[in-house]
């Protein structure tokens, strides 16, 4: 029987929780900054209603067979000390978050040769500490290596959605496209759909451009149609959709700006590639966050 123990059940963290924790063949726990007595995930399939172990101290916990980090990715090395009392020397830590630099947030804490990079995509949103809901099927990305496939095979239900890659990159600089260009409806306080504005959808094009060819220099396969699906895809999104960058501008929380566009200005400046939309898509939410305080 694996163990198994989720860090951040948030949104994404929690929906994870509640279904590997469904399987008789998984002993989940949750590790949380929040005591809560129980999780209850509504998904589109039913509802998930469980009692994990829930630990809000690291020196609490126990060596488990997996980690799963599903923090948000400023708020990685808050895992560290749960990795400490969590890892012996043959846990493996998937690291479920945004962004493309899954295998280097840990560098330093924890080898590479046991960290699992995964690309999620589910809409899910948190009401309270241990309610989720789970709005869409869960699709998981995953390389097509044993690490992968021991990961993938935790989960044993038909309505979660899989995909190996031989090249990870590609799937993580896909979504990077689509995260990226996210960043409009944050910078003006507007849900997915107004990519139905020309100007809206011109700065959301030229964003995704920058991604593309950055992540073509990293080693990603993307396909320039990105633009159009990416385009489309956020103007028929129904009223008040909002993605998380957005939510987080909305409630005032520190938003995923790194992650999703400082990331291409960083890494466009190692390339020489210049990426002006994306540094200064982050560099205004940066200051825009700051505003918070």
């Amino acid at each position: 029987m694996p163990s198994i123990s989720i860090i951040g059940p948030g949104a994404i963290g929690g929906t994870l929780a509640g279904w590997l924790s469904k399987f008789p063949t998984n002993d989940v726990s949750i590790c949380a900054r929040t005591l809560f007595d129980q999780l209850v995930l509504d998904t589109p399939f039913g509802t998930i209603d469980l009692s994990p172990a829930i630990y809000t101290k690291p020196e609490d916990t126990q060596h488990v067979d997996w980690v799963v980090v599903a923090t948000k990715t400023y708020q990685v090395e808050s895992a560290i000390p749960w990795l400490k009392n969590l890892c012996h020397e043959g846990t493996r830590v998937a690291v479920v978050q945004n962004g493309v630099e899954h295998m280097s947030c840990l560098a330093g804490h924890f080898p590479q040769q046991r960290t699992v990079p995964v690309v999620i995509d589910c809409p899910a949103m948190r009401s309270a500490p241990g309610r989720i809901k789970q709005l869409g099927p869960i699709n998981l990305a995953l390389q097509d290596d044993q690490n992968g496939r021991d990961f993938a095979d935790l989960f044993d239900d038909p309505s979660i959605n899989i995909r190996h890659f031989e090249n990870w990159k590609t799937a993580a600089w896909n979504k990077l496209c689509n995260n990226a260009s996210g960043a409009v409806c944050a910078l003006t306080n507007q849900g997915a759909n107004i990519a139905k504005d020309p100007v809206a959808a011109r700065i959301m094009e030229n964003l995704i451009r920058e991604v593309i060819a950055v992540g073509r220099a990293e080693g990603a396969e993307i396909n320039d149609s990105i633009i159009k699906e990416v385009i489309t895809d956020q103007s028929s999104a129904p009223d008040g959709a909002t993605n998380s960058i957005h939510a987080d501008y909305i409630e005032k929380r520190p938003m995923e700006w790194s992650a999703r566009n400082g990331v291409i200005a960083r890494l466009g400046e190692k390339h020489g590639i210049s990426t002006p939309y994306n540094k200064m898509a982050a560099d205004i939410l940066q200051v825009i966050e700051k505003s918070f305080d």
